[in-house]
Formats: C-alpha cells, sequence, structure tokens
C-alpha cells in the first residue's frame, strides 16, 4: 500500500458506514480517493464478502481481496464484483497474475481433445480493481466525527435546524449536498484528522517504516 499509493494515510480497521458498523482491514486514504484491503486468513471464512462488497463500496472508491494461499480458492470464487486480487509470492504481495498458457492436450470421453490451463509466470496480467460507482452519501458521512461534519456543515452554509447532533449533521448534508461533494469533504477531513490510533503517513517521509502518526498527532 505504502509503494502503490504514495502520499497517503495508511490506516487499520478503517471503520465506514454507520459510524463503526463496518471496518475495512487496511485503507489508504488518498488525495481523491480511498482504497481498501480485505485480508482473509486461514481461520477466516469468505461467507461475509458478500455483505462485505456491498458496505465497502459505499466508501472505498477501490477494494483488494488478499487471501492466505490455503483460502485463495474460495475467497476468489466469491470475490465481490469489481475487487482486485491480490496474493503473495516469495514472501511480497502483488496483484494476482491473471496470465494463463495452454498446457497437455488431454483427450476427453467422446474422442475429442481439449487443453488443461496453466498459469503463466512469464507474462503478468494484474488483477487490479475497477473503480466503485456506488458511493453512499450516508455510508461516507458514517466514516466521519461530529467534529468533522459540522465542520462540512459549517464551510457549505448548511441550514442545521437543530443542535448539531451527528444524525442531524449527516442528515442535512446528505440533503443538502451532492455525492461527490460530499466524498472531496470526506477525503479531506480525514486527512485532517488527528487519528487517535496509530497510521501510517506517507506524506512527510514515503520510503521510512518508522512514519507512523501516534495519537497526539506527532510523527516517529
Amino acid at each position: 500500500m505504502r509503494e502503490t499509493y504514495p502520499g497517503s494515510l495508511i490506516v487499520n480497521e478503517f471503520s465506514v458506514a454507520d459510524w463503526g458498523g463496518a471496518r475495512v482491514d487496511v485503507a489508504a486514504i488518498t488525495e481523491n480517493e480511498i482504497v481498501g484491503v480485505e485480508i482473509k486468513g486461514d481461520g477466516d471464512s469468505p461467507a461475509r464478502l458478500d455483505l462485505q462488497g456491498h458496505v465497502y463500496g459505499r466508501v472505498c472508491r477501490k477494494m483488494w481481496l488478499l487471501p492466505s494461499a490455503g483460502l485463495q480458492e474460495k475467497c476468489f470464487g466469491k470475490r465481490p464484483a469489481g475487487w482486485g486480487r491480490l496474493e503473495i509470492i516469495d514472501g511480497a504481495v502483488r496483484p494476482y497474475n491473471r496470465a494463463t498458457k495452454l498446457g497437455e492436450r488431454i483427450p476427453t470421453p467422446r474422442g475429442g481433445y481439449t487443453y488443461e490451463t496453466l498459469r503463466d509466470d512469464s507474462r503478468f496480467d494484474p488483477c487490479a480493481p475497477s473503480e466503485g460507482k456506488f458511493l453512499c452519501p450516508r455510508s461516507m458521512c458514517g466514516t466521519l466525527w461530529q467534529n468533522e461534519l459540522y465542520e462540512i456543515a459549517r464551510e457549505f452554509q448548511l441550514k442545521v435546524n437543530s443542535r448539531p447532533y451527528v444524525h442531524i449533521l449527516a442528515d442535512a448534508i446528505c440533503e443538502q449536498l451532492p455525492a461527490p461533494a460530499i466524498h472531496t469533504a470526506m477525503i479531506a477531513a480525514l486527512r485532517r484528522r488527528v487519528w487517535r490510533k496509530p497510521i501510517i503517513d506517507t506524506r512527510f517521509h514515503p520510503g521510512a517504516l518508522g512514519d507512523v502518526q501516534e495519537t497526539t498527532g506527532t510523527l516517529l
């Protein structure tokens, strides 16, 4: 994530939608979009991928799926539409290689022939994610804190008819701003945020392994 999306904030367990109701395992908050990675380890199940595909796409423009080797076939079989695939090769994560070639000729029961399909590691055809088109205003508001929602309402001079509780601010933003404007404001708010947990901020020292913003907002 650090190499692919320089200048981003990289967050573990990134809360999206409904103020913590769903969490992306790893997310890169770039200047113009959020890119997420869902990780499935050996003890996990692909059963929730369908629901995660619906929820995460409301906030993240792109999603990657990284399963362990033992779960790869099951997870890729249930991969949500548009998600890119990742794999681990020689200890490094990379996009899944879709390149194939024909293998040996195999006789069929009716006397014909077919060919087995093999991976072709001499070529690299990465399985990248497509850009999501289903950003949801309510879910994008659900990633933000009360003070961030209040700043957006004040910046756009929105009418708020009651005390600025979270749900009232979210209602005003969703009713008075189009989804693209909410998305832009959400990205800006997240990149200004002083996070309450460690993150990796690649905007300052992109190559350093210790660029972690602690809860105080300082860089180590």
